[in-house]
């Protein structure tokens, strides 16, 4: 039975056992606007600048009945576009479906979960070690689904914290993605565990599966001061899957690796007048080092000048497609709630300006996405928001974020609940 059968006979059962539950419905929408500017650049071997403009759509529902929660989106991308290659394409897509019953084991409480839900366990802002089931774009400027897994967990809470068992088939998850698409999918089974100890959070998890053998990885948040929390986490596969390099001679290639190791140590601090600054340092070992990037430009250059092997050099891009850009990032956020400056002109408190950057140390590249949005309509049943948002790939010249295809990115969003 496909993945979409085994939903419908999954929603039938619980409809059916739920007949007397109360129904909840909300509803979100965005519609995205967004003008692309491409470069020539080493990792873009072809010739000159082209700019595309589209508009993309999305509506979801979030739906509540008793003990069974779902989400469904409907995505509509290249509504209009300047692209001729892109036709307009929609879809129907479940992104959470799961029911959480309660019950007892030996007099012993446990609370259940079955269906496809996201496990979300990360600590991170900008790069989250502990997604092992599915990874998620962070901080998206525009339209994003994040789904979930099949997944069938059982948890018990005691005066720490939580244990929870869970059995997972990423299959589940629609592949949206080229990476997706070449990724196998993994199933298997873990356990983790949360602890809240005085004003700090711990977490450990440990899942096995067929794909990446044993996964371990945990995560530490403390608050130090009512200003200033510190997080970090980690995890440490035997085996992982990404884009690797071969001989000079052979194309960049999806396979699967030994040994992958995640890091991320970062602090969040704010004040009184409305400042929020996030700052993080994250490796991950799944992606291409300085070392590795180096060998790709190197290669590139003597593979581009031939005609016979311009395919192998443009195959090397496929390195931005691995889970990050580059192995080491350091960032910075800095988010300004301007409803603390208690200012006299009410219209000010409903602009939310924000800003991250994103460099690489080890080459000198530079992501900088500044954000502004405006809250045009509140209610407290129903709101409505339009922003303006903007990604710019820079730094040094030989530095991959500098050669990324995409110039920069501007994005108009109008985004409503209801």
């Amino acid at each position: 039975m496909t993945t979409t059968g085994q939903l419908l006979v999954f929603s039938i059962l619980i409809v059916d056992g739920q007949a007397e539950a109360k129904l909840d419905i909300n509803w979100t929408w965005q519609s995205s606007f967004e003008k692309e500017q491409y470069r020539h650049s080493t990792l873009n071997v072809a010739s000159g600048e082209t700019a595309v403009q589209s508009l993309d759509s999305l509506l979801t529902s979030k739906v509540e009945w008793d003990s069974v929660t779902g989400m469904f989106a409907l995505e509509g991308n290249h509504l209009l576009t300047t692209a001729s290659q892109d036709a307009a394409e929609k879809k129907f897509i479940v992104q959470d479906l799961f029911w959480q019953p309660e019950t007892a084991l030996a007099g012993v409480p446990i609370d259940l979960s079955i269906g496809k839900e996201r496990l979300d366990w990360g600590v991170g802002y900008g790069f989250r070690p502990l997604d092992i089931f599915k990874s998620y774009e962070r901080n998206p400027i525009g339209l994003q689904v994040d789904e979930g897994v099949g997944a069938a967990t059982a948890s018990y809470f005691d005066g720490l914290g939580q244990w929870e068992l869970v059995a997972t088939d990423e299959s589940w998850a629609s592949t949206n993605t080229d990476q997706a698409r070449l990724a196998k999918k993994q199933h298997g089974i873990g356990l983790r565990r949360y602890a809240l100890v005085g004003n700090t959070e711990l977490q450990g998890v440990i899942y096995f599966d067929q794909i990446h053998r044993s996964t371990v990885g945990g995560s530490v948040v403390a608050v130090l001061t009512p200003a200033l929390e510190v997080h970090s986490s980690f995890a440490y596969a035997q085996r992982y899957q990404a884009y690797q390099q071969g001989d000079i001679n052979e194309p960049v290639k999806w396979g699967i690796s030994d040994d992958s190791y995640q890091f991320l140590l970062g602090f969040n601090w704010a004040n009184t007048a409305g400042l929020n600054i996030i700052g993080e340092y994250w490796y991950d070992g799944r992606s291409w080092d300085k070392k590795m990037w180096k060998q790709a430009f190197q290669r590139i250059g003597e593979l581009s000048h031939h005609s016979a092997t311009i395919d192998l050099a443009s195959s090397y891009s496929y390195g931005l497609d691995n889970t990050s850009l580059v192995a080491q990032n350091v960032m910075l956020h800095f988010k300004m709630d301007m409803s603390a400056l208690h200012s006299n002109d009410l219209w000010l408190e409903k602009f939310e300006p924000s800003l991250d950057l994103l460099v690489s140390p080890t080459d000198g590249g530079l992501i900088a996405t500044p954000r502004l949005s405006y809250q045009v309509y509140e209610s407290g049943a129903s709101e409505l928001k339009l922003e303006l948002a903007s990604r710019f790939y820079t730094g040094l010249g030989n530095s991959v974020y500098a050669n990324v295809p995409d110039r920069d990115l501007i994005f108009i969003n109008l985004k409503g609940s209801f």
